[in-house]
């Protein structure tokens, strides 16, 4: 049981009603695991599904279908009582600094709160952890006495890290924590997430649309387009060979500091590619592989024929035809 993965979300599905008896497809049919210690960083144009995979897997909303394991128990299945037993070991760190903290409560409160819905400290131990997390984080614990409009972007970030430490949880949820950060800011929190990490043997599911900071903190990278997972690797490996058309897209699209700089060795050609056209709607999303509509590589049978999630190479999986040929045996 110890060398089984601490998250593993197998054919997950949301589906939201829309107006006129429409459906919208968020999430469509995404597998993937995450192992224990490790960071697996999710990337995708916004509204591709990323943040609604984060919500199943803690069930903040509810999957349409799908199994969603946590440590070997289906999430799906339980009832309130054990889920909230689990919901412990279970914690997100939100996008936005702002919106995300009471602004009518203190920082100490905020922090603690966790520990007093479960009931796990009386109020000295509250105080004393709420301390400590401060510190933690980088913060005076003299700051537990001010409110959240006392402190800049970065500083309510730590705060919210802080209250996902409160109950000493395996494993954190950060969904584009850094993406509404100073550039400056955001190196520093990422530092800090990955310091907590190695401090307290955390496992992170880092969801972002920065490339450039997942490379940085990721151990494993999936790509998302149109609530399908497309491709998934290593770190290292897809951003040196990224085999779906997509995941090529977005890591040209990385603004490069010289321009004079060669092009990413990832096109036949050497050529580059802008992809045309915007994201279809998820309502009424395309026949065949959903990327069609906007694939420099488009075939006929990709606008009739969905791609099997096919693992390429060890560890290094995609769906696209391109690569039916390097399928390994």
């Amino acid at each position: 049981m110890t060398n089984q993965p601490l998250v593993e979300i197998k054919d997950l599905k949301k589906y939201f009603p829309a107006s006129h008896k429409k459906i919208v497809q968020a999430v469509d049919g995404v597998t993937f695991s995450i192992e224990r210690g490790e960071t697996l960083g999710l990337v995708g144009e916004s509204g591709c599904g990323k943040t609604t995979v984060g919500r199943c897997i803690l069930r903040l909303i509810e999957p349409t279908g799908g199994e969603v394991r946590f440590d070997g128990r289906d999430l799906v299945k339980l009832g309130r009582g054990e889920l909230r037993e689990l919901r412990r070991r279970m914690q997100i760190i939100f996008q936005d600094p702002y919106s995300s903290l009471n602004p009518r409560m203190t920082v100490g409160a905020i922090i603690g709160e966790p520990l007093e819905i479960h009931g796990v400290a009386g109020k000295k131990e509250r105080r004393e952890r709420v301390a400590e997390l401060l510190r933690v984080v980088g913060l005076d614990p003299d700051y537990a006495d001010r409110y959240p409009h006392q402190f800049s972007g970065g500083q309510r970030q730590r705060i919210g890290i802080a209250r996902a430490l409160a109950l000493n949880p395996d494993f954190i949820v950060a969904d584009e924590p850094v993406s509404a950060l100073d550039v400056s800011v955001q190196a520093q929190v990422v530092n800090l997430l990955q310091d907590l990490q190695e401090r307290f043997g955390l496992t992170y599911f880092f969801i972002s649309h920065g490339l450039a900071v997942v490379k940085h903190i990721s151990t494993r990278v999936g790509v998302m387009y149109l609530g399908k997972l497309v491709e998934l690797a290593p770190a290292e490996e897809i951003y040196a060979r990224p085999l779906h058309p997509y995941t090529q897209a977005l890591l040209e699209a990385i603004p490069i500091p010289d321009p004079d700089a060669p092009n990413l060795p990832n096109l036949k050609d050497g050529s580059k590619r802008r992809l045309s056209g915007d994201v279809p709607s998820p309502i009424a999303p395309p026949s065949g592989c959903r990327f069609h509509t906007r694939c420099p590589y488009v075939m006929e049978r990709c606008k009739v024929e969905e791609p099997k999630y096919t693992e390429i190479s060890p560890g290094h999986w995609t769906a696209c035809f391109l690569h039916e040929s390097e399928v390994q045996s």
